[in-house]
């Protein structure tokens, strides 16, 4: 059967989408390895003396922003995957950053979740095991 391939090239868009996934990308680096458990302004907002919160929630805090930051990565590989595509119509763009967008923000998702003994670890675990199956899915038969 032969696949009609439709031009999708759309120079603008694409690069405006890379520029995008770049600093989404950045953003991403900043929750998952520069930013504290709490920012000045969240201490400003709340009226919360961080000497008086437990280390142990400070912990939490720090890995739930870790967990956002990994969702932010893969929206950032895919706004790049998508960048691509508009940039050179190659559908291989989309299939490699759908696959991986999806297992780096759900495979974060339930690296935080081991780490906090979570109750949800088993829907968590799906949530993954479905992300990693589309992945290799997207791979074998279409990211060649």
């Amino acid at each position: 059967m032969k696949q009609h391939i439709v031009d999708r090239r759309d120079a603008l868009s694409g690069i405006l989408l890379l520029v995008l996934g770049l600093l989404t990308m950045g953003t991403a680096v900043f929750f998952l390895v520069l930013r504290p458990a709490l920012l000045p302004e969240d201490i400003r907002h709340t009226g919360i003396d961080p000497g008086t919160l437990p280390p142990a929630f400070l912990e939490l805090l720090g890995t739930v922003f870790r967990t956002w930051g990994g969702f932010i990565a893969g929206f950032g590989v895919l706004l790049l995957g998508i960048g691509g595509f508009l940039l050179s119509g190659r559908a291989r763009c989309l299939y490699w950053a759908t696959a991986i967008g999806a297992v780096v923000a759900f495979g974060r998702f339930l690296f935080s979740n081991i780490l906090l003994d979570s109750d949800f670890l088993w829907f968590i675990s799906a949530l993954f095991a479905l992300a990693a199956a589309t992945a290799i899915s997207l791979l074998l038969r279409r990211g060649r």
